[in-house]
């Protein structure tokens, strides 16, 4: 094989390689957007779970985590959540509306 034939042959295993990295980053990020707890139940233990709400009245966000067995209850344990909270900006037409119509 001539070098053009090995350059070529080279950039093409290179490109399909980094076309894989970028499909599976991509997937791995998804998977970490739309993450899910399981609430696991052994013979011995049972895991309470929670939920995470946000209310939301237009003017005022209110975040917390609800505890479906308080550790008063028979079997109860506490609940220990992990949140994350992220400031973002919206600019230009319509930010910071819902509907993205002015007024």
């Amino acid at each position: 094989m001539s070098k053009s034939k090995n350059r070529k042959a080279a950039s093409a295993v290179i490109a399909v390689v980094a076309a894989a990295v970028i499909l599976l980053t991509g997937t791995f990020a998804w998977q970490s957007i739309s993450q899910t707890a399981l609430n696991e139940v052994a013979e011995t233990y049972v895991n309470p779970g929670g939920r995470l709400h946000d209310d939301f009245n237009g003017v005022n966000k209110d975040v917390y985590v609800e505890n479906f067995m308080s550790a008063d209850e028979a079997g109860g344990v506490p609940i220990y959540a992990r949140v994350r909270l992220d400031e973002y900006l919206e600019t230009g037409r319509g930010a910071g509306i819902k509907d993205g119509m002015e007024g």
